[in-house]
């Protein structure tokens, strides 16, 4: 369905990182390009006359000094690409769809027709956003679609998609049956939720509810915040970060016999400076559910405490070997 000439060299994903990863690919050798501007047609060699892309939007003509340049930044497609917004005939599947979908909002009819038979016709379902606050996100993806952020774009549209279903399941008649929100309210039942942010948490749940897995995370994060919060988190991973806190409390089976496990503590306890933040690090990362920083403080921080303690025997032999020598 692209109407010109020369749209049709790489049109998909792929095209638009040349100008971020400094790799020097000119999508169109710039010699024979047909594409500097308004009536430049007639430099071209003798193959067949060029289309030649007249250019209106507003900027263009700065575009064209940044894009239009030999080197990484070069992309005469962008510049197609922002045309093509400003007319209103995007036909890139990856976000007709939305584009037809704000212009035709009112006439629903509109957005089935136009947008599923030009772009979307490959497998991809039109989902029509209506949840709160949606124009926010389509105009996010239309900003980072004018750069040629395509990945960005498509999670965006992904995200925008699991609202919109999530959306659909909260407002039909009976939403309780879903299983997420099933395991959430028994979660908000069972548990006294009170850590700090948990009605936030809450609505991320339900705003992501058709996306089981993601919204399983979700639930497992709020689980490990309130038993921080309660004092009664035993994973292996919030322990290694006690026992490396002087003011760690000994969680779990900490009481039965006080004395070894207060000692095993202290040897494995952190003491130099700066440590204290260390381990707040660790726990705000380890709320977050980002495991594997987590780990990675913990293993530094074993690596600092290890040249500290060198450092202070370091410093008690001089200690000595003065005294010895007064």
């Amino acid at each position: 369905t692209l109407t010109s000439s020369s749209h049709h060299h790489h049109h998909h994903h792929h095209h638009n990182n040349n100008h971020h990863n400094g790799s020097n690919r000119n999508p169109t050798p710039l010699s024979r390009s047909p594409i500097a501007g308004s009536g430049s047609g007639s430099r071209s060699p003798s193959r067949s006359p060029p289309q030649v892309f007249t250019y209106t939007y507003p900027g263009w003509k700065n575009d064209r000094k940044l894009l239009l340049v030999p080197g990484p930044a070069n992309n005469p497609l962008l510049m197609q690409r922002r045309q093509a917004l400003y007319d209103g005939t995007v036909t890139d599947p990856i976000i007709a769809p939305l584009i037809h979908q704000t212009q035709t909002q009112t006439q629903t009819r509109g957005i089935a027709g136009e947008g599923a038979g030009e772009g979307a016709g490959a497998g991809t379902s039109i989902v029509v956003w209506n949840y709160p606050h949606h124009e926010r996100e389509l105009e996010k993806a239309l900003r980072h679609y004018r750069d040629g952020k395509d990945d960005i774009v498509a999670e965006i549209i992904t995200h925008g998609n699991t609202r919109q279903k999530s959306h659909i399941i909260l407002a039909s008649t009976h939403p309780t049956t879903h299983p997420i929100l099933q395991e959430l309210d028994a979660l908000k039942e069972g548990k006294h939720l009170n850590y700090r942010g948990y009605r936030t948490d809450i609505k991320m749940v339900e705003k992501i509810c058709s996306d089981e897995i993601q919204a399983r995370e979700r639930i497992g994060l709020m689980q490990r915040r309130q038993a921080v919060q309660d004092d009664t988190c035993i994973e292996p991973l919030y322990r290694s970060i006690q026992t490396r806190n002087r003011k760690g409390t000994g969680t779990g089976e900490g009481a039965n016999n006080g004395k070894s496990e207060s000692e095993r503590a202290s040897a494995s306890a952190w003491s130099y400076p700066e440590h204290e933040r260390d381990v707040e690090n660790a726990i705000k990362y380890f709320l977050r559910g980002r495991d594997t920083f987590v780990q990675r403080f913990v293993k530094d921080g074993d690596r600092k405490e290890k040249a500290y303690r060198k450092k202070l025997q370091r410093m008690q032999m001089q200690m000595q070997m003065q005294k010895v020598t007064k």
